[in-house]
């Protein structure tokens, strides 16, 4: 989640890394903003990511949300902030004060049953109104893996009250 070469885009936002192999396409990424009327909007998404199975608990998560101008989100949980369920499969976060402070609000990760990877939600509050281009990419970070998932390049659509991001399917 760092500009290593100080061109305002972060890792495989970066033409740089941009088509790396090791940039894999986050999946079916239904993503969202809402403009809210007090300066804090909302930044909802779901991705599947095909990935060998980590320690979901042991590790550091986030997400970040760029345009070719810079960072206008980044969101991070460290190790041991997600919850396990009674099953295993499937860690939770939960911060009921980021509706009115900020931050990550929600994460769900669910390992798939076959083992070949994760489904990814969140939802979470800040000040997006840098999110004025519509050329947006959103970074799925699970620590243990050598680069983030991106979402595929192809334009947001303007709606309404905010940003709807495209379906890869």
């Amino acid at each position: 989640m760092q500009d290593d070469d100080c061109d305002n885009l972060v890792d495989c936002d970066d033409p740089d890394c941009n088509g790396d192999p090791l940039c894999p396409i986050a999946r079916k990424d239904p993503t969202l903003i809402k403009f809210g009327p007090a300066g804090l909007d909302l930044l909802r998404g779901h991705a599947t990511l095909d990935m060998a199975p980590v320690d979901i608990n042991a590790v550091t998560t986030g997400v970040l949300l760029s345009n070719p101008h810079g960072v206008i989100y980044r969101g991070v949980l460290s190790p041991g902030d997600l919850t396990p369920g009674p099953s295993g499969a499937i860690f939770r976060f939960r911060n009921t004060d980021a509706r009115r402070g900020g931050g990550i609000a929600s994460l769900k990760i669910k390992q798939r049953r076959d083992g070949t990877g994760y489904t990814f939600s969140f939802a979470a509050y800040a000040d997006l109104s840098a999110a004025t281009d519509p050329r947006m990419h959103l970074q799925f970070y699970i620590g243990g893996t050598p680069r983030p998932f991106i979402t595929i390049d192809t334009p947001w659509t303007r709606t309404g009250n905010g940003w709807r991001a495209p379906k890869d399917h």
